[in-house]
């Protein structure tokens, strides 16, 4: 398993209030996160780095009685890490003035004895490149008012990504008190994984997305898929972290 992560402000906004967290600890355990705030200039920023911070902190206490545990216990872990890390988010926004309103997305992925674990809030995204870099498949499914219309058969599949409301969020962290969320493992034992921001992946389409990693040399991706979304129009910022499994 090997990365290559970035960040960046794109060219549109004057703040970068994403934020991200990328370790492998050894062979069988690792820790990725991408994270995209709402909420203003400054609290926007807050949102994500609490999150960031609180997830690698909260997992890295732990990372020895991960070790010991079944996958029924790694999981409620990972669904208690994000509960923990929601209710810092609310106390703050909670607490402070120039917090209300505040909160992040999130997509999360954690590698345990050998077995990868994701689960997201909001609308940043989880990817599968297959290995022969021909396939391309959004495994995690955003928390948007679009996908409720969707599941209700209000609109088709083909009206989601072009829908004038594609961006109003459900859920994020931090803005109620508790969260529902799902934990999932990921069977799939070669590829890649991408995790991003929206910044991404509305200035490229899937298509860009294969014809980049199948072009670039893997250390290079990372600033590659940025240069891309930036030339594009870059009217967000941009996160990803991308992983070779």
């Amino acid at each position: 398993m090997i990365y290559t992560a970035k960040t960046d402000v794109g060219r549109k906004r004057e703040n970068n209030e994403d934020n991200l967290y990328a370790r492998i600890y050894d062979e069988d355990t690792a820790l990725f996160v991408v994270a995209d705030g709402l909420g203003g200039y400054s609290s926007g920023e807050v949102a994500s780095k609490v999150a960031v911070n609180s997830i690698r902190d909260n997992f890295e206490v732990n990372i020895d009685v991960l070790k010991k545990s079944d996958e029924d216990k790694i999981k409620k872990f990972f669904k208690e890490l994000v509960q923990i890390t929601n209710q810092k988010i609310y106390s703050m926004q909670m607490s402070n003035p120039k917090y209300k309103g505040m909160g992040t997305t999130v997509v999360l992925v954690g590698k345990v004895n050998g077995k990868i674990y994701y689960e997201s809030v909001g609308d940043s995204r989880l990817y599968y490149i297959d290995k022969e870099l021909k396939k391309i498949e959004q495994i995690t499914i955003d928390d948007t008012y679009v996908n409720e219309l969707l599941k209700k058969n209000l609109i088709k599949k083909s009206e989601v990504e072009t829908h004038p409301q594609k961006h109003i969020l459900t859920k994020a962290l931090g803005i109620f008190d508790t969260i529902d969320l799902d934990i999932d493992t990921f069977i799939r034992k070669d590829g890649y994984l991408l995790l991003c921001s929206d910044g991404l992946t509305n200035m490229l389409q899937n298509e860009d997305i294969l014809e980049i990693i199948s072009t670039t040399p893997f250390d290079n991706l990372a600033e590659k898929f940025v240069q891309r979304a930036n030339a594009n129009g870059g009217t967000d910022n941009i996160t990803l972290i991308c992983v070779e499994i």
